[in-house]
């Protein structure tokens, strides 16, 4: 395909860059503004107890059994497992490291370049072949996935997307550096601990036919990271600045390490519903008929819904005609008239029409 250099203009076109400027606070106030509320920094802090803090954190990571190796491993499909896992991952890892390059831009003294240390290893010191995007693209390919950025946009799950724009977040305004670095921090400092699982799961699943170079690259890496973060960054600027940006630390810290909880819980749920695809289907089978229904839609052939969630469950029954319901790269069925399936909420659902027209009806459960 010819590049189109219009096209690449257009996107970014000054007036839409001002309209993505001018909604981008309230946006951020709406996503991340409840974790204010939900992350109770109490003080006061000093040095010695955000050490022994994160050192307590940290270890109950390391002493922990790995629930993603058991998740994935134990699916009834583990590869269509493992593919919505990496689909979970390619929001970020493809991009690697591009909210952590707002940070360290201009002369801002001897921490942008201790942080640059760490971005240069990311970006593998110029080698295009070293760069960890570059690796987790021979991965994704090796497991017959598209290695493009946001291929699978659709798919990522909100709180998958979460993690992501929340580096995004707290970088984008230099107010919250503390809070980066706190951030970064935890996921430097665990992804050390975490990759060495991924990878297991991934040579386990896969029969060691795919390559791991990723995660084992991050196993050892982040472990130099971890510490660098810690000991070039944070302790220095806490002595530098004083105990006043302790609580913005832990802030950064606790906020990711919650949001990475969610995003884990809502990757085995999603998972666990593709297993039990059959009986959300025969779950249907009993519902229909017992309520009334809420809404009733009629489409037409090639009609999309895009991938969406509910706040609640729903009983999602054809009428008419025929579709394909989606609920990852890897899954989706056709129902026909008479058939339907239960949906959990906030579980990603889309469809493709099939027949000339369709018809089917949604209920709240």
């Amino acid at each position: 395909m010819a590049f189109n250099l219009k096209e690449f203009k257009d996107f970014y076109e000054p007036q839409h860059v001002a309209f993505g400027k001018k909604i981008r606070p309230v946006l951020e106030n709406y996503v991340y503004g409840w974790l204010k509320e939900e992350v109770h920094i109490n003080g006061p802090w000093e040095l010695e107890s955000f050490l022994a803090h994160t050192d307590k954190v940290l270890e109950d990571v390391a002493q922990s059994d790995s629930r993603l190796f058991q998740v994935l491993t134990t699916s009834r499909d583990p590869q269509r497992a493992a593919k919505f896992f990496m689909t979970q991952c390619a929001g970020d890892f493809l991009s690697e490291a591009s909210a952590m390059a707002r940070n360290v831009l201009g002369n801002c003294g001897v921490y942008t370049s201790e942080l640059f240390k760490i971005l240069i290893d990311e970006y593998g010191y110029g080698v295009d072949k070293k760069k960890h995007s570059t690796i987790f693209e021979d991965m994704l390919k090796a497991m017959g996935m598209s290695h493009h950025v946001h291929y699978y946009w659709q798919f990522y799950t909100a709180s998958s997307l979460s993690l992501t724009n929340y580096f995004h977040y707290v970088s984008a305004n230099h107010g919250e550096l503390f809070r980066y670095i706190g951030a970064m921090y935890y996921t430097k400092a665990t992804l050390a601990l975490t990759t060495k699982h991924q990878s297991r799961a991934i040579r386990t699943i896969f029969d060691n036919t795919v390559p791991t170079e990723y995660f084992d690259e991050h196993s050892h890496i982040d472990v130099h990271h971890g510490r660098m973060a810690l000991k070039r960054l944070i302790i220095p600027m806490i002595e530098q600045f004083g105990n006043t940006i302790i609580p913005d630390l832990i802030r950064g810290f606790e906020e990711f390490k919650l949001l990475q909880d969610i995003a884990d819980e809502e990757l085995y749920a999603h998972i666990k519903w593709h297993d039990e695809l059959d009986e959300h289907r025969a779950r249907a089978a009993e519902l229909h008929g017992k309520r009334n229904v809420d809404m009733r839609i009629t489409e037409s052939e090639n009609e999309l819904s895009v991938l969406h969630t509910h706040s609640n469950d729903e009983l999602f029954w054809v009428e008419s005609g025929e579709l394909d319901f989606v609920m990852s790269p890897e899954l989706s069925v056709r129902l026909k008239a008479g058939e339907g399936i239960v949906i959990p909420k906030g579980m990603i659902h889309g469809t493709c029409v099939t027949s000339k027209t369709c018809t089917y009806t949604v209920t709240a459960i």
